[in-house]
């Protein structure tokens, strides 16, 4: 009698044809990425890596939720810049071999700047540590403005003209974000103000 042995087997996401969803990404102006990231306080990004999963799940064979890889976007930012890189090797568009450095960049920054935050909230650390939240939530728009940038060359729109304008949801989420920064802003001066 012989012991059946199995092996443990992983989760991969697999492509039937790979080739066909070469430039199924989310086509954005780098521009209006950072600006809509920015002004929502990161929320945009959540939205960016949704559709970018929306679009690529027809071509994944495995059964994805793109909604849940993009409010986890840090647990998924690798697996889609390795989508990204292979798509650009198939369609011959050169890279600069590091992208998946933009992807622990990103997911460095928004969980270091959240810790700082989270500790400054909490009287842990100074409140100046919110100052380095700032900063880091500011830097943590280019890695995704750099994907951008490659994503739009996949789609032959290098600037991305295909969605360039804002609409009226755009307009709104810029105006609510100005007047939550402004806010904030007012706050963090109060605070510093009082110590």
């Amino acid at each position: 009698m012989e012991l059946e042995t199995q092996t443990p087997q992983t989760v991969m996401e697999t492509d039937s044809n790979p080739a066909i969803g070469d430039q199924a990404y989310f086509s954005v102006s780098p521009t209006k990425l950072k600006w809509l990231y920015l002004a929502t306080f990161g929320l945009y990004g959540i939205y960016w890596f949704y559709k970018n999963w929306k679009l690529q799940q027809p071509y994944i064979d495995d059964k994805i939720m793109p909604v849940m890889r993009g409010i986890f976007s840090i647990f998924f930012a690798h697996a889609l810049t390795k989508r990204i890189k292979k798509s650009m090797l198939r369609q011959d568009i050169p890279e600069n071999k590091h992208l998946g450095f933009l992807a622990t960049m990103f997911v460095l920054l928004v969980v270091l700047g959240n810790l700082a935050s989270t500790l400054a909230d909490n009287q842990v650390v100074p409140p100046y540590f919110n100052i380095i939240w700032l900063i880091m939530f500011y830097l943590s728009a280019y890695p995704l403005i750099e994907l951008q940038d490659k994503i739009n060359m996949l789609k032959d729109d290098p600037i991305g003209s295909i969605n360039s304008r804002y609409d009226w949801r755009g307009y709104g989420a810029l105006l609510i974000g100005g007047v939550l920064w402004l806010l904030a802003i007012l706050g963090a001066v109060a605070l510093i103000a009082q110590n």
